[in-house]
């Protein structure tokens, strides 16, 4: 079998209402909480081999203009583990949030993989907002980057864009699983396969561990709340109900589950290391 290490990073922080992340009424009139925001790196031991799962934002601020806090870009993050952008040949993008997708062309070497039925759908909502104005204040694009559009058309026209529909095994061992119509049109999770068993970055087909442990969504979801549901049920059966096995998209307690320390601004997990790998931190 083959062998990867995994590494989650925080790359910035905020501040939401706790039922935004953990769901509502079951949270609701909570208060706010900190959040993270995270992206995960897959290598092999020889390096020849490197996977970074979500690219995060590109400018710090939140659709609505907000900055964001202790905000670091990829070249200073994956540095905390000895890597460099340029080295990442795959990009899985789970889904096309400004905080998932928007810094994509970070990683000028990287083959891109999203959904079709992710990128289709998005451009569906634009193509029906019909010369509206593109108001940050409309619950269609509270999270989308439209600017990130016209970049990424201009990638997938250099070929750089690999389009799934469905599940694929892009790498031996490693799995995108398309998760249609839960967090948004077409989610997917990664599976990462190792010897010591099944991990899951989940990007934010789960937020926290708050959603997972008690099968409760989001507050803020825009794909079907069932679907979601069904998905986390079937994660919890994969990983044998060892949830530290998942790495959620938003949420601080992945650096209490895992081996962590903090380089720069924001900590960094150790999920996993391959046999012969150096431990940093």
């Amino acid at each position: 079998m083959n062998d990867y290490s995994i590494w989650t990073f925080c790359y910035g922080r905020g501040r939401l209402p706790r039922d935004f992340v953990a769901g509502s009424p079951v949270a609701s009139n909570q208060g706010t909480e900190e959040i993270p925001f995270l992206y995960s790196l897959v290598k092999d031991v020889s390096g020849t081999r490197v996977i970074a799962v979500d690219a995060g934002f590109k400018d710090g601020r939140s659709m609505t203009g907000a900055a964001f806090d202790s905000v670091e870009q990829p070249h200073d993050v994956l540095a905390k583990v000895g890597v460099r952008p340029e080295q990442v040949e795959t990009l899985v993008l789970t889904h096309l949030h400004f905080d998932h997708a928007g810094n994509f062309d970070a990683y000028p070497n990287a083959r891109i993989y999203l959904q079709r039925r992710e990128y289709d759908g998005w451009k569906t909502v634009l193509a029906n907002m019909d010369g509206r104005p593109g108001s940050k204040q409309s619950w269609q694009l509270s999270s989308l980057d439209v600017a990130l559009f016209e970049r990424l058309d201009q990638a997938i026209a250099a070929g750089r864009v690999i389009f799934l529909d469905g599940n694929l095994e892009i790498a031996p061992g490693i799995v995108c699983h398309l998760a249609a119509d839960t967090h948004t049109f077409g989610s997917q999770w990664v599976e990462v396969r190792t010897p010591n068993g099944p991990y899951v970055l989940a990007g934010d087909c789960v937020y926290s561990y708050a959603n997972i442990e008690r099968l409760w969504p989001p507050g803020y979801l825009q794909g079907n709340a069932w679907n979601y549901v069904a998905l986390m049920e079937a994660l919890t059966v994969l990983v044998e109900g060892r949830l530290e096995r998942i790495m959620p998209g938003h949420d601080m307690r992945v650096f209490q589950r895992c081996r962590s320390w903090v380089a720069g601004l924001n900590p960094v997990a150790e999920v996993y290391l391959a046999a012969g790998e150096v431990a940093y931190g």
